[in-house]
């Protein structure tokens, strides 16, 4: 607030630099091998058995 009296600039910077966000989500993709292939045979139901959602495991096969 005294920046804007004094007619200073603003410092809107944040000081949360490097540690802050959403962390990602860690999924075993090793573990697909171990899923009968009637149980992985779409993205909804291999993401069921991984106990992911369907969009978290869609962009990890995008990546």
């Amino acid at each position: 607030m005294l920046q804007i009296q004094e007619g200073k600039e603003v410092d809107v910077s944040n000081k949360r630099k490097g540690n802050c966000g959403r962390k990602p989500k860690d999924i075993n993709l090793e573990k697909v091998l171990t899923i009968p292939l009637n149980k992985r045979s779409t993205i909804r139901s291999l993401a069921w058995q991984l106990g992911c959602s369907p969009t978290t495991l869609h962009r990890k096969f995008m990546l």
